[in-house]
């Protein structure tokens, strides 16, 4: 590869965002008007909602909520070990829910959200062929910096949605592929036939579920069920200890189109 098209390999998430906004542009999806009104400027502001409190229910909904995340970026954490052909073990699992949790303390201290990795990161590493931590962390750190300078971070916010969605479509497919390669790692037995297939259903039917339904339950449970993933995932603990071990006995045998079974 040439090193013209390594470097648009690299970088061609950021100039999918760059060329997509100019287009957007020229149909009048993008609204500058933000940029000029901010300030070139500013500091973050240590508790900026107010002094925290503490009070049980609320901590027990954000227990709640921090479990269903951690579901979450466990799988995010998988796929971007399968893409950088990384082993992932007990302690850098447990390195990644801490860092996950000082980076939610840190934001939230200085004004922020909580902090959550995203899936779709798995899906620029595979486009861009990026693996390396170099880059990861001095890109935090101008994002960092950036934070302080609202005017550039009003142009970032700029981009059409639109763009966006259209990028992630992308990184999406990338994500589901790389998922497949995890997947297929595992004996294709009736047992893991189900634990897989059938948490995927659970998922796609928590994303079906009416907005009208979700609006009459309590916010704890409207958080988990509308999220799909955390619905397939507590379906996939569920199953993975409930089901017999025996049926593992049982392998799938795939043969002139038909699905038949045999005992190992």
């Amino acid at each position: 590869m040439t090193t013209r098209f390594k470097f648009v390999k690299i970088a061609s998430v950021i100039l999918a965002l760059g060329i997509g906004t100019i287009v957007a542009g020229f149909y009048g999806l993008v609204d500058f008007s933000p940029v000029k009104d901010a300030a070139w400027f500013a500091l973050p502001s240590i508790f900026a909602f107010g002094v925290p409190t503490f009070e049980l229910e609320a901590i027990l909904i954000m227990l709640a909520i921090y479990l269903i995340i951690v579901i979450e970026t466990t799988g995010t954490w998988f796929t971007v070990g399968e893409v950088a052909d990384e082993k992932l073990d007990e302690k850098r699992l447990n390195g990644g829910a801490f860092g996950e949790g000082l980076g939610c303390l840190v934001g939230s201290l200085f004004g922020g959200t909580p902090v959550t990795g995203y899936s779709s990161n798995a899906g620029i590493i595979a486009i861009t062929g990026v693996k390396s931590r170099k880059p990861i962390i001095a890109g935090g750190m101008m994002l960092v910096l950036l934070g302080m300078m609202p005017k550039f971070m009003s142009v970032i916010a700029s981009v059409p949605s639109v763009v966006i969605n259209g990028v992630f479509a992308i990184l999406c497919v990338a994500i589901m592929m790389n998922g497949f390669k995890v997947i297929k790692n595992a004996p294709f037995t009736e047992r893991n036939m189900i634990v897989i297939g059938v948490p995927v259903m659970l998922a796609l039917f928590a994303v079906l579920i009416p907005a009208e339904i979700l609006s009459g339950l309590p916010s704890i449970v409207t958080y988990f069920v509308s999220s799909g993933t955390a619905v397939g995932a507590i379906g996939a603990l569920v199953l993975n200890v409930v089901l017999p071990q025996k049926l593992d006995d049982v392998k799938t045998v795939q043969s002139g189109g038909e699905m038949s079974y045999a005992t190992r």
